[in-house]
């Protein structure tokens, strides 16, 4: 082992050690901000690629849901089949099952009810009463960014707590998350493209510098 690469295990295990310790305090050498950072590109990698597995083992599980239903309803098919063959509507298994076959009257079902809508404002103005079919719903979708800054007036103006209180059960319907320090991270890629800038946050805790690993967010 080279002794760059001697160092760099050095100093990757001394970023272990402080992750295992849970306290977060300046590195001895700001050199080592660099491992710190590749280490968080590691980790964001991995995260990116577990992410990545699990929506394809979902994807995985829900093929393998549509093979078991499609065997359920071929073997149901030949129950049905067999009945129907030697005319009988059902037979009973003593200690095992009953099966039985039963006419079930046709059932709409909406395939896509955006266009179905359509559909019925169209009869709507033909004449066709579809008061009973039809429901509006009026929906509210709140403006986040807006939101912040209304909340933002109303607390500098002495008008929040008034307002909040009119929330159904006293319920707390917002909440103001603490102060943080921000560090941008850019990697650059291999490519020589432009760097990929990440951002993560380091929560500042108040009345004191050191912490224990539950105050912060760890890397």
């Amino acid at each position: 082992m080279s002794d760059n690469q001697y160092e760099h295990v050095f100093r990757r295990k001394e970023l272990h050690d402080m992750y295992a310790a849970g306290e977060v305090k300046p590195l001895d050498d700001v050199y080592l901000i660099e491992d710190t950072a590749l280490t968080v590109q590691e980790l964001t990698d991995q995260l990116d690629f577990y992410k990545s597995y699990k929506q394809k083992r979902k994807q995985d599980i829900d093929d393998e849901i549509k093979v078991i239903k499609n065997k359920i309803d071929f073997f149901k098919g030949l129950i049905i089949s067999t009945l129907k063959a030697n005319k009988k509507k059902g037979m009973k298994f003593p200690g095992s099952c009953s099966v039985s076959s039963v006419n079930r009257k046709p059932k709409w079902q909406i395939d896509d009810e955006e266009e179905f809508i359509t559909v019925l404002q169209e009869a709507q103005k033909a004449g066709e009463d579809i008061d009973d079919v039809l429901e509006v719903v009026t929906q509210y979708n709140v403006k986040k960014v807006e939101a912040a800054k209304l909340l933002a007036i109303w607390e500098s103006s002495g008008k929040l707590e008034g307002f909040l209180k009119k929330a159904k059960d006293g319920k707390d319907v917002v909440s103001k998350t603490p102060q943080k320090t921000t560090v941008s991270l850019s990697f650059v890629k291999k490519e020589d493209e432009d760097p990929e800038v990440e951002e993560m946050t380091i929560p500042v805790k108040a009345g004191g510098s050191g912490s224990k690993k539950d105050d912060f967010d760890t890397l």
